[in-house]
């Protein structure tokens, strides 16, 4: 089970990030409107996940105090890695950058390859719990992914990096998922209470990137209301998912 769940994981990490970097090939020159969007939607989703998926079955699992004690590692695991890759908070939207596109592509793909371990993590921990909650995980993860490989993709584009290694780097930042689930797997398999902790790690970790940069990232794109319309139909599609799958 734990081989599948990495393999799973490495694969919604690869495809996800792979894919975005695919669709930035044949778009001709994205919007900030369209690009804030986009990641509008998909904070919604994370939010949504987190709210009524990870916290809540954390709870469930292991009560208030593992629950909260998850979301403060996770929260504090990224301002250390913050400190340590500094690139990661101060990686300014590419499509606000004219020159250095290479470089800016490159430090994205960096801090996409460490946001994307602790979504493994909940992938791996999540699937522990039930193969449902893993799935559904992996789906939202997934479609997460897309906007940040075409984030990574559009300024290694602009700068005139070939097709093929626009596609690898892409597909390379997202193999910290598999590593990822790996963890949450073998973690979840020692207890339920390292199944609790993971989660609840994987919400607040999603809880700080989604509310410290993606959504702040969207409205620095688009000005007006398309991105904050996109937060709430991200929301409800979370919560769609939520339900029903």
């Amino acid at each position: 089970m734990i081989l599948f769940i990495t393999i799973l994981g490495t694969a919604v990490g690869i495809i996800g990030t792979g894919l975005g970097g695919l669709a930035a090939l044949f778009i001709v020159k994205p919007s900030s409107r369209f690009i804030g969007v986009l990641l509008g939607i998909t904070s919604g989703i994370m939010l949504s996940i987190v709210t009524f998926d990870l916290l809540p079955e954390s709870y469930n699992i292991s009560g208030l105090a593992t629950e909260i004690l998850g979301i403060c590692l996770g929260v504090l695991t990224v301002v250390l890695v913050e400190g340590f890759f500094p690139v990661v908070n101060n990686s300014k939207p590419p499509y606000n950058s004219k020159t250095s596109f290479l470089k800016t592509g490159l430090l994205l793909g960096v801090a996409i390859g460490i946001h994307n371990l602790p979504e493994g993590l909940a992938i791996g921990s999540g699937y522990m719990l039930t193969s449902k909650m893993g799935i559904t995980m992996a789906l939202v993860i997934a479609l997460h992914n897309f906007p940040e490989g075409l984030a990574m993709a559009m300024p290694l584009r602009l700068s005139g990096t070939s097709a093929f290694k626009i596609v690898f780097f892409t597909f390379l930042a997202g193999i910290p998922t598999g590593i990822g689930a790996f963890i949450g797997a073998i973690l979840g398999g020692l207890s339920d209470f390292f199944i609790a902790l993971c989660l609840a790690f994987a919400g607040g970790t999603m809880l700080y990137i989604t509310c410290g940069e993606m959504i702040p990232s969207a409205k620095a794109l688009h000005k007006g209301r398309a991105s904050a319309i996109g937060i709430a139909l991200g929301f409800i599609i979370g919560l769609i998912i939520s339900i029903k799958l």
